[in-house]
């Protein structure tokens, strides 16, 4: 009995097992942690980079619509003038009766006052006499470039007929001056960096004297801008 009992103090407790299976698993449980760390800041830097792109875009989009604010919306009118009309072809009787058609040519000048190429298409001048029309010519499709002032003469074609049957041409023959109007519409487009259009509509309203005596031409025109 005292054996035993002997024994039984000088005996130890085991100390816990732990298998090589729970090992792995706190191992990979490490790893699985550093792993998702990593993740997140994979993930937070991708995040502020797409935040950096998202602001550089936006400034870029408001600095194209402060340009679009002084450039598009900003666009000005350009300036039309006309100097005279001047007698290309076409003769007069002593009566001063045009015989057939009778050329004539308008000295017109346009100033393009925009910081961009203004263009134009075909545009058609009609000239009156005593409220008639009776001739117009076309003038071809231009493009004037930024601050530039260009000059070109309409031709038209005067109907002697049309302008004999008026019932002031005899007056304004003994007068030695013949009173016409002319009218101008001049359809374009200013290009803004080669990207943008903004559509231009010129209408010049002119009245012409042409006296035979001293061969001079007094004009007065009037223009309005559709922007």
């Amino acid at each position: 009995m005292a054996h035993n009992h002997i024994n039984k103090e000088h005996v130890k407790p085991l100390a816990p097992y732990i298998s090589s299976s729970t090992h792995f698993n706190i191992q990979e449980h490490q790893i699985q942690t550093v792993s998702n760390s990593n993740q997140k800041t994979i993930l937070i830097g991708r995040f502020i980079r797409c935040c950096g792109c998202f602001t550089a875009l936006l400034l870029i989009f408001l600095v194209i619509i402060i340009v679009l604010g002084f450039t598009v919306y900003n666009v000005k009118e350009p300036e039309v003038k006309l100097y005279g009309m001047n007698l290309l072809n076409g003769t007069f009787t002593k009566e001063y009766v045009p015989n057939g058609i009778t050329l004539v040519a308008v000295d017109v000048s346009l100033k393009n006052t925009n910081d961009f190429t203004f263009m134009f298409g075909n545009t058609t001048t009609i000239i009156y006499y005593d409220g008639i029309g009776i001739g117009e010519g076309i003038t071809p499709p231009r493009r004037v470039k930024a601050k530039r002032t260009i000059r070109f003469n309409v031709t038209m074609e005067v109907m002697a007929k049309k302008l004999t049957n008026s019932p002031s041409f005899k007056r304004d023959i003994r007068d030695q001056a013949l009173n016409f109007s002319t009218y101008t519409k001049i359809d374009g487009k200013v290009r803004i960096l080669e990207l943008f259009k903004k559509r231009v509509v010129v209408e010049l309203n002119c009245k012409i004297e042409y006296n035979f005596t001293y061969v001079s031409h007094g004009t007065n025109c009037l223009s309005s801008v559709d922007i």
